[in-house]
């Protein structure tokens, strides 16, 4: 669903909780199997994509929304929990989270249990780059079961929003390379993933205050009709404790044309005062700016969406220049993060 069709998802938001709401009473005199059952044939004709699990026993139950870690779906996902009303006995939670306990899995007799998965990282580009491998033999015919599996334990032990959101490359050991490899057991991995993200990346989470500091960027890329077009950026890297925050999921960009000195110093103008204004309460910070073509796009990346569009319209009233607005869900931060070595 696009991110402007604010209107349609919460329509359809709002359509799935009364569904909810004139069947939670019986559904609840049913056993969690059952009551998981009846809430996903609810969900489906609204959010196909989406899926519910039930934690605990009805009454008093935790219903948790996932979309399977996928980031294409994250904003229906995370606009439908933000909708929901108060239900009785129940707590409604976006994705699934980190499970505090090892386990095992077994898929057409193949069993493996997350202690043997073994795995070693790196930063790399902004997100935590994976290698996966094993502390036991796998046989050649399940490797791409044993791989599959790794997978989706890595999800649960990461939860779901870390291993879409903070995780980049997964890559796999060779078979040959096996024996040799020396990666840490899942089970224990949790607390070196955090370290990485948190000390090694800078991403604390933690909104920096006072004036950022800013490096600058050049880049070259070809246009479709040949033509080497320069490309230059100026990046907040004070932005960098931000990312991958959950509540900071949506990119604006304000394009605006200039070709003066007069007009770039109306766009700085106009960048400021919107930046501070975002800045404010920490709703919003100012993460990079882009200059390609005569075009000076800024990047904000925002709480509210419609509060941060409502502030930017609000200030193109006082300027002359003509400016066009985007909005965007990038809950990784890619527009971001390609800037960053």
């Amino acid at each position: 669903m696009p991110t402007h069709d604010t209107d349609t998802r919460a329509a359809v938001c709002a359509g799935f909780w009364q569904a909810v709401s004139d069947r939670l009473e019986s559904l609840c005199t049913l056993p969690a199997r059952e009551l998981m059952e009846g809430l996903n044939a609810l969900l489906e004709p609204f959010f196909p994509r989406l899926s519910v699990e039930v934690a605990g026993e009805p009454p008093a139950f935790k219903l948790v929304l996932t979309a399977h870690g996928s980031v294409d779906d994250f904003e229906d996902l995370m606009a439908l929990v933000q909708s929901s009303p108060r239900l009785p006995q129940v707590e409604v939670e976006a994705f699934r989270q980190r499970s505090s306990d090892g386990f095992g899995m077994r898929m057409n007799d193949f069993e493996l249990a997350s202690s043997e998965v073994l795995v070693k990282h790196e930063p790399y580009r902004g997100r935590v780059a994976l290698e996966i491998g094993f502390a036991k033999p796998i046989p050649m015919d399940m490797q791409d079961h044993a791989r599959h599996m790794s997978l989706i334990m890595l999800d649960h032990i990461l939860g779901e929003y870390d291993f879409a959101v903070k995780v980049g490359a997964v890559d796999h050991v060779e078979v040959d390379a096996q024996a040799d490899f020396d990666g840490v057991p899942l089970d224990d991995f949790v607390p070196l993933f955090d370290a990485c993200w948190r000390d090694e990346l800078g991403h604390t989470g933690v909104f920096p205050p006072g004036e950022h500091a800013w490096s600058g960027v050049s880049a070259t890329r070809e246009a479709e009709d040949g033509r080497e077009v320069e490309v230059i950026v100026m990046r907040n890297d004070a932005a960098t404790a931000l990312v991958g925050r959950a509540d900071l999921c949506h990119r604006l960009s304000v394009a605006t044309p200039v070709e003066s000195g007069e007009e770039l110093e109306e766009a700085r103008t106009y960048e400021d005062r919107l930046t501070a204004r975002l800045q404010t309460h920490e709703a919003g910070c100012c993460t990079h700016v882009v200059l390609e073509e005569g075009v000076r796009t800024v990047h904000f990346q925002v709480a509210d969406p419609e509060t941060a569009i409502s502030h930017a319209q609000s200030l193109q009233d006082d300027m002359d220049l003509p400016s066009t607005l985007d909005l965007a869900f990038d809950p990784t931060w890619k527009s971001y993060r390609i800037w960053v070595g």
